[in-house]
This record gives C-alpha cells, structure tokens and sequence, in this order.
C-alpha cells in the first residue's frame, strides 16, 4: 500500500492528452465529493463535470472550490443533474441525457451514491426495495446507460473507466431466489450485516457481467474505500444511525483515529481507478488493487455464485443465465 505522498505525487503525473468527461453520481457529498476535488485538482480543471445528485445547492459550492480551467480555449462543462436514484427510471432518463451531450465519449463513471437504513421494506412503484435501487439497480441502470460513451472514448484511444464504490473483499453468497433480498429477516435491508455480503458480490457481478460483454478493454471496477470520516450515517433516515454518527468519537475512537478524510479518500480512489487494468478488477481504501480471485460461496438458492472474480470462482451459471435476466429487468423499468 503506497503512502499518500506517493499516491498524490502518481496522480499528478497524470497528464490525458485529451479533455476528459467525468460522471459523479452521488458527488455531492463523501467518498463522491472527494474525488470531484481530486479529478478537477490533477486535470487542473480543464475536464467536463457532472455531478448526479439530489443536493443541487452542494454541487454548485463544489463546482465554485473546485479547480478552475486553466485552458482558456475550451468552454468546459459544469453541470449538476438532479436524479432521485430510488427510482431506476430517473437513473435511466440522467445517462441518457449524458450519453447524448457527449456520445463521442464518457472517460470516467464514478458511483457512489446510496445511504443506510434500519427501516424495513420500502416498495417503490417500479417493484424494487428503495434502498436496492440506490444502491443496485441504478448503478446497473447508468453503466448501461452510457456504455456507448464509453466504448467510443476507449475506440478512441482514451481512458474509460468505471467505478462502483461500496465492499469489495466483504462477498458472500447470493441467494438466486431472493434477488431483491425481500426475505432477509426484518425484510428489504433491515439486517445490513446479513445483507452487505450479497451487496458487496452484486457490485463484483456489476463489474465482471459488463466485462463479459465488453471488447473495447473498458476498466469496470469494484472498490472498498476503507474507515472514512463521511457524512453517510448523519443522513441517514434512521435516527439510531444519526445517533451512532454524533457519537462516532466515543463509540469507536479507534476507527476514527485511522479513518482518512474526504479529500484523502477522494485520491486514494482516483489513483485506484487510474491504475486499474482494463476487465474487471477491484481495489482497496489506498487504491491498491486487492485481487480478482477471491472466495466462492454456495447460495442458498438455486446454484453456485461467487463474491469475486476469477475462471475457477463458479459463476458461470449467473453469467450465463441470472445476470442477463439482470439485464432485461433493468432495462424494462421506465
């Protein structure tokens, strides 16, 4: 694990010979905002920003401290779309309307927007958990959304590159016949400690299912940002959650002493994308990379699925008949 004089000093040495696009889906705040400042920061402000969110009056402090253009001859993009992503058709509707301002290509994909909830099921009209939809389908919802983007700045010649922020290294089985994990006790994300292993091998399949169907050598990865000091559990609509974060510092001091701050975390992150090979990877709270070829668990349900990746982790059952049901049902919510 590089220190962060090591990685800071790795990310300024980026140099892109072009001006790249970046999507920032839940930039407005944490881990997100982070990374907005370190993007703008080491492309010294000459890339076009998009920040998806549901705080617009945040994404415009961000955009004024952030790094400003320094090439004068290129009007650049700073724009905030609002998108509620508890529902996958706002998800849908946002990507398409980015994948139309710049159809010639979309370098980066940042997403890690989502918050924590003790509530119980919470049903949207689309059918799915409210909580799955942030978290999941949505995330699905704008790779899907704007592949094309991608894949033309990759035919390009330039980076593409996505980043699926949530538990990598956390992988447990998934249950085939409780996709929407409506049978987990209390219901819907009630119980995070039984439902976080499966979330944490939806976001690997995430990466590994587009791989599968990507060969233009786009960078789809799965990260785990690590203990860092975010505004996540203070948002949260569960009052007990609101309650552990004011007491963040007498609950677990030893948690906060090692956790990093925003800006920290958002180059850690950036140099973990940066460095990211093309196919599917995951990297770690220093942006190192933390392997491919990790645990495999036999589901509950209907077959063997995985938590990682790798040709001897037994998924192909998910890959070649889950996950593109995935798909169809993604893509049929509007």
């Amino acid at each position: 694990m590089p220190p962060l004089a090591e990685i800071r000093a790795a990310n300024a040495t980026w140099a892109p010979s072009y001006h790249p696009v970046a999507v920032f889906v839940g930039g407005t705040s944490g881990i997100g905002e982070g990374i907005v400042e370190a993007f703008a920061r080491h492309t010294k402000g000459n890339a076009h920003l998009f920040i998806v969110g549901r705080n617009e009056a945040a994404a415009k402090r961000i955009f004024g401290r952030i790094d400003q253009p320094t090439d004068q001859t290129t009007t650049f993009t700073r724009e905030f779309l609002h998108c509620d992503l508890s529902f996958i058709a706002n998800a849908k509707r946002t990507a398409a309307a980015i994948q139309e301002r710049f159809p010639t290509g979309v370098n980066f994909l940042f997403m890690s927007a989502g918050e924590l909830s003790l509530a119980g099921l919470t049903i949207t009209t689309e059918g799915v958990d409210r909580q799955l939809a942030q978290i999941y389908y949505s995330k699905w919802a704008f790779i899907d959304g704007l592949l094309p983007a991608l894949r033309a700045a990759r035919e390009a010649g330039q980076d593409a590159r996505v980043a699926a922020i949530h538990t990598a290294i956390r992988g447990g089985p998934i249950d085939l016949d409780d996709l929407g994990l409506v049978k987990v006790t209390g219901g819907g994300l009630r119980n995070i400690a039984k439902i976080i292993p499966q979330l944490a091998s939806y976001q690997d399949l995430i990466a590994e299912g587009f791989v599968a169907r990507d060969s233009t050598g786009i960078t789809f990865t799965h990260t785990f940002p690590g203990a860092v000091d975010t505004p996540l559990l203070a948002k949260s609509p569960s009052l007990v959650l609101r309650m552990l974060y004011r007491l963040r510092w007498v609950l677990n001091p030893f948690f906060m002493l090692r956790s990093k701050s925003i800006s920290d975390a958002g180059e850690c992150q950036l140099y973990g994308l940066l460095q990211a090979p093309a196919g599917a990877s995951r990297y770690g709270g220093d942006g190192e990379d933390i392997g491919g070829c990790g645990r495999s668990d036999l589901g509950r349900g209907s077959g063997e699925v995985v938590g990682a990746f790798g040709e001897n982790c037994g998924r192909c059952r998910w890959l070649n008949d889950s996950l593109p049901r995935f798909f169809l049902k993604v893509r049929g919510l509007n």
